[in-house]
């Protein structure tokens, strides 16, 4: 059988670096959009880089407010040119310092200028453009594009042991906060071999002495550019557990 690494995450808001190396480091991605929509987390919001105070701030679309425990697929964006235009004038701090400042700036108002069905269909959309403009090109699909039918609704931890099941792929990767509930004795039993993508965030200047990693991929295209953030998105490890 022909090896194929497989991962399934939620889709995020511009989303920061390692979740670019988890795509990067497989051969189909498959955006988790089934989910239950959780305020406050990042589906819904990310940060950037006060750059003169050192500072994280939020960034965030705008949303029609969802009823109680809505799915993600059922949370409505507003298209107004108002949220999307507050954005761009939000990285106006990094204008004076960041190199690559009008290069991100005129990438970003590309995605954002188009309409978007709800904010699964944005959080996708712009994931994998941004993916696509640093030369990662995996398979993309998203969860609801599949009939899945699982007698027993899988527990957290093993959606993905699931669904990498049915499709048959021989490698999960997943992101680095699963260890605690994810097991490999049962990616074992199915042949299935588990691993942890473990990106480096490698340190890189931010207009100042200090160094906040874990921003969204924009403040790392911002100072870094198109091309050494590809580079960065390739520094990582994974542990594979079995």
């Amino acid at each position: 059988m022909k090896i194929m690494k497989f991962a399934l995450m939620q889709p995020y808001f511009f989303p920061y670096i390692g979740y670019f190396s988890l795509i990067q480091s497989v051969d189909h991605f498959m955006f988790f959009d089934d989910v239950q929509y959780t305020r406050k987390s990042w589906m819904c919001r990310n940060r950037l880089l006060n750059v003169e105070k050192q500072q994280p701030y939020y960034i965030r679309p705008k949303i029609r407010k969802p009823i109680y425990k809505a799915l993600l697929t059922d949370v409505e964006l507003d298209n107004s040119e108002i949220w999307k235009n507050h954005l761009l004038q939000q990285l106006n701090g990094y204008k004076k310092k960041a190199k690559f400042y009008e290069e991100t700036l005129q990438f970003l108002s590309g995605i954002l200028e188009r309409d978007y069905i709800g904010l699964a269909h944005f959080n996708i959309s712009s994931t994998i453009e941004i993916s696509r403009y640093l030369g990662i090109k995996p398979k993309f699909d998203k969860y609801t594009d599949y009939n899945f039918y699982f007698e027993t609704k899988p527990g957290i931890g093993d959606w993905g042991r699931e669904v990498a099941h049915e499709i048959e792929v021989t490698e999960y990767i997943n992101s680095p906060g699963g260890e605690d509930f994810i097991f490999p004795d049962e990616f074992n039993s199915l042949g299935i071999k588990l691993g942890f993508i473990q990106p480096h965030l490698t340190k890189y200047w931010q207009g100042n002495s200090g160094f906040i990693p874990g921003l969204s991929i924009l403040d790392v295209l911002i100072f870094n550019g198109r091309e050494r953030t590809a580079e960065m998105v390739s520094d990582y490890d994974i542990k594979w557990l079995n």
